[in-house]
């Protein structure tokens, strides 16, 4: 049985890191407080396994007009280590956080600390601090939103 229960914002996270750029769809991702954020990455992801406490990653909130960028960088079959998923995507470097342009919020942020709960030790959950950013107009694009 497959339950769709809880809805949320599409987000990229994306990092440049020894020469090699990295940059997925995050699992889940929330604001916590005004300066922090929480997402979950799976364990299968490059991207994930590339960031680390300290590092300065970009974090995109999607609009409904990005849903060709969701699926381009949530493309579970292509992998950060081994392709360059942001061919022909709009971003921009802001040090080594790579930051998709035209995002409903474009977020430079410090890793704060890597997380790992019981029950779900395989996921990375990663507390980050915004250190920059801006918001722009368009609404937010929804994982309801996606037609698989």
């Amino acid at each position: 049985m497959e339950i769709k229960a809880v809805d949320h914002s599409v987000n990229i996270v994306g990092v440049e890191k020894n020469g090699r750029k990295y940059a997925m769809c995050v699992a889940w991702a929330t604001q916590v407080a005004e300066d922090k954020l929480i997402c979950a990455i799976g364990p299968q992801s490059a991207t994930g396994r590339a960031i680390a406490a300290g590092d300065i990653i970009g974090f995109s909130n999607l609009t409904k007009a990005q849903i060709p960028v969701a699926f381009q960088l949530g493309d579970v079959n292509r992998h950060s280590d081994s392709d360059n998923k942001l061919t022909g995507i709009d971003y921009r470097m802001d040090e080594t956080a790579i930051i998709i342009n035209g995002a409903r919020a474009e977020i430079k942020c410090k890793v704060i600390d890597i997380i790992h709960l019981s029950g779900i030790e395989a996921e990375n959950i990663i507390y980050l601090q915004m250190l920059d950013g801006k918001q722009n107009e368009g609404d937010a694009l929804h994982i309801s939103d996606l037609k698989f």
